[in-house]
């Protein structure tokens, strides 16, 4: 594509995102540019400097890298759209209707991007492994997923990031406890470089499993530290789906502790905001305590 070509797209694609979500170029330009510079790049007589772009960009929702593969690639737009219904389901962990969007999305959508390609896959993968507890295959599936985009030694993306940790939870879950511990404790390290795009939930998630992987192991002092942080964030951001896991997770510490008391508080605190925030058919909740405690009664 030549690079006149390229300028036009940029702003033709920019343009349809603000159209899209109802913003002026006034509300645009805000805080980054002037209005006339948002014009021009519209209408492709400029191309937008990579600081712009990217502030650009984050307005609109979206990554620079994003924008790019939709110039390549439009299904890709859609593949950002349908990516926000589905974070907003990972949020609740609602496994069903993950499988469900994907499987109604996999007919309709055209994806040719290796990027797109990767995300398709990693939330079908994710959601029919844990629905089927085929957690072998998990395994498996998550190695090949992540191998189609990510370099050995490189800081991953979000999604690159989001395989790495299903991964990790898929060994927890065939009860590899220390393969788990080694690779969640491996990957990190990554989580400060990794801008969260798409909820602000994958972050507690991440320590709800380690702090799980960590109980399993008797790794009482390291559990105190990553659950005082998680709760925190939760707090914070409003993520409160994961914060009732985190509530029971810390009376589960203080009963490894023989501090009956304290895990009754806690254990009360996780029901209490579950009844608050529980949709009618949220099962996700209920199957994770009653799998902690009989854990706790064989421990």
């Amino acid at each position: 594509m030549e690079g006149t070509d390229y300028y036009i797209k940029i702003g033709q694609t920019i343009k349809e995102l603000r159209l899209k979500k109802n913003i002026t170029r006034k509300q645009l330009a805000d805080g980054i540019c002037s209005i006339s510079y948002i014009s021009r790049i519209e209408n492709g007589g400029r191309c937008p400097t990579s600081v712009i772009l990217r502030q650009i960009t984050n307005k609109l929702g979206i990554s620079p890298e994003y924008l790019f593969r939709a110039i390549e690639s439009p299904a890709s737009l859609h593949v950002h759209e349908l990516l926000i219904k589905l974070f907003l389901n990972i949020e609740r962990n609602d496994l069903k209707n993950i499988y469900n969007l994907m499987i109604e999305e996999e007919k309709r959508l055209c994806a040719k991007s290796v990027h797109d390609i990767q995300i398709l896959k990693t939330f079908k993968c994710v959601s029919e492994m844990m629905l089927t507890k085929n957690y072998k295959a998990g395994i498996d599936e998550s190695k090949k997923i992540l191998d189609l985009t990510y370099i050995k030694g490189n800081s991953p993306t979000d999604i690159e990031f989001s395989i790495m940790f299903s991964y990790g939870v898929f060994l927890l879950l065939d009860n590899q406890k220390k393969e788990a511990y080694n690779h969640l404790i491996d990957i990190k390290k990554y989580i400060d470089n990794i801008k969260f795009l798409h909820t602000y939930a994958m972050l507690p998630r991440f320590y709800m499993h380690l702090i799980s992987v960590c109980l399993d192991l008797s790794l009482l002092e390291q559990s105190f530290s990553y659950l005082d942080f998680a709760i925190d964030y939760c707090k914070e951001y409003n993520t409160h789906a994961v914060l009732r896991e985190l509530y029971f997770l810390k009376g589960e510490l203080y009963y490894r502790l023989n501090k009956k008391k304290e895990f009754e508080i806690w254990y009360d605190k996780a029901l209490t905001l579950n009844e608050l925030i529980k949709k009618s058919d949220d099962e996700y909740f209920n199957t994770f305590v009653e799998d902690r405690l009989k854990k706790l009664k064989t421990s």
